[in-house]
C-alpha cells in the first residue's frame, strides 16, 4: 500500500505535476510528498531562473515587464536580478528634438496618446514634458471650484 503511494507520487512528478499539486491530489503533505521523492531518488527540478538571459535581454534594452513575460517569471525578480548585476530600472531621457515635437504636437491639438503613440514612448512620459513646460494643467488642477 505504501508503495503504490510512493510510485504514484513519482510518477505524477515524472508527469510534471508540481509538488504542491500532488499533495492536494494525495491529501499528503507538501513535506511528505517531498521527502517520498527524495528518498526514492527522484531529481527535483530546480526553479531557478536563468540569471544569464535576464541579463542578456536588458543588454538588448527591453524593460523588466517584457523579460518577466517572456521568461515566465515576476517582474520583482528581474528587477532584483537586474539590480544584483546594476543594470536597474533605466532612465529614459528624451532628446531635446523629441521634446520640441511633443509642444508642437500638443499645441496643435493632436492627444496625448497620438503623441505618445508617435514617439514610442508613454502618455505618462508625455504629460510629464508637457507639466514641465507648462502646458498641460489635470482637470482637477485647474478647477477653481474645488476650494
Amino acid at each position: 500500500m505504501q508503495s503504490e503511494i510512493e510510485e504514484k507520487i513519482k510518477l505524477l512528478y515524472e508527469q510534471g505535476y508540481s509538488i504542491r499539486n500532488i499533495s492536494s491530489l494525495t491529501g499528503l503533505s507538501y513535506g511528505k510528498v517531498r521527502n517520498v521523492l527524495i528518498k526514492s531518488g527522484v531529481k527535483l527540478r530546480n526553479n531557478k531562473v536563468d540569471e544569464s538571459k535576464i541579463i542578456e535581454f536588458a543588454k538588448q534594452g527591453k524593460s523588466a515587464r517584457a523579460i518577466s513575460k517572456e521568461l515566465h517569471v515576476s517582474e520583482s525578480t528581474v528587477l532584483r536580478i537586474l539590480q544584483r548585476h546594476n543594470l536597474g530600472r533605466r532612465v529614459r531621457k528624451l532628446n531635446s528634438d523629441e521634446i520640441k515635437m511633443i509642444e508642437e504636437m500638443y499645441k496643435r491639438g493632436e492627444s496625448i496618446y497620438k503623441i505618445a503613440k508617435q514617439l514610442g514612448k508613454s502618455t505618462n512620459l508625455v504629460v510629464y514634458h508637457l507639466k514641465k513646460m507648462g502646458l498641460y494643467k489635470s482637470i482637477h488642477e485647474s478647477s477653481s471650484t474645488s476650494l
